[in-house]
């Protein structure tokens, strides 16, 4: 079974929220948070300083582990904004030519999932910024509609990865080809795992188990680059781990590049 990480980059810089309510917001959810006792005083505390840090994001950690430890991972970023996304395309572009010298991939964090001519031009603004096509996608909230992957299919991609059951907090299924497209339903999302040292490890191992016992072939896994951060330490420790227990396994860490290649050329045989 191979293992395909990728990462989602919801925010960039700390004047991107100014004028949206994303700071608020947060501050009510880690308040919450805390009194019901899902996570600790030392986690609230870090947390309310975020909108005091100049880099929201943390691509340049994620992108140093990744590199040492050979993890070939897609970094998608957004082309249009909302729902907490409110990066503009020049921090998007500084971004994303920082991620593709560090040697990764880069695609699209959709918006528009159910306009089959606004997603289209999601996927013109990324070519248009870039100077070549996105040859992935994976919708901001994995957000679905009865024709988005027809309509990803129909813009140009060459994969999706949006797919995902959010009753269960997890998705085990093979890729599979939509026209063109191959679509890889996301196994394993950070922020659907429990925030606890041990059972988010357990969490894990078990939905692992149960691909690898139905030999999907692939699965992906996402890690929000804000989470690789002191201030989630549950999720940062979790990453590290997990890349060293994919190794451990014998999982092999591809990117969706190769295994789109990989994918195409079984499909050519049969």
């Amino acid at each position: 079974m191979k293992i395909i990480i990728s990462h989602d980059v919801d925010h960039l810089f700390w004047n991107d929220h100014l004028r949206d309510l994303y700071y608020p917001k947060l501050w009510v959810r880690e308040t919450l948070a805390v009194l019901r006792g899902r996570i600790s005083a030392g986690d609230w505390a870090r947390r309310m300083t975020i909108p005091f840090h100049k880099n929201l994001n943390h691509l340049a950690d994620i992108m140093r582990f990744d590199k040492e430890n050979g993890v070939p991972s897609t970094f998608f970023f957004g082309m249009e904004k909302g729902l907490g996304i409110s990066y503009g395309h020049k921090q998007a572009l500084g971004a994303i030519r920082k991620v593709q010298a560090g040697g990764f991939a880069a695609g699209v964090h959709g918006i528009a999932y159910q306009d089959a001519g606004a997603m289209r031009s999601e996927f013109m603004a990324f070519q248009d910024l870039t100077g070549s096509a996105p040859e992935g996608i994976r919708m901001h909230y994995v957000r679905f509609a009865d024709n988005t992957l027809q309509a990803l299919s129909d813009a140009g991609y060459a994969f999706d990865t949006t797919v995902f059951d959010k009753k269960t907090g997890f998705h085990i299924q093979a890729p599979y080809q939509v026209n063109g497209m191959w679509e890889f339903p996301l196994t394993i999302m950070d922020t659907y795992l429990p925030y606890d040292e041990q059972k988010i490890r357990e969490r894990t191992q078990e939905i692992l188990g149960k691909a690898e016992e139905q030999a999907v072939g692939y699965c992906t896994v996402l890690v929000h680059d804000t989470n690789y951060s002191p201030v989630y330490p549950v999720y940062r420790d979790w990453y590290e781990w997990l890349v060293g227990y994919c190794r451990q396994k014998g999982f092999g860490l591809i990117g969706y590049h190769d295994a789109v290649r990989e994918l195409n050329a079984s499909a050519a045989e049969k």
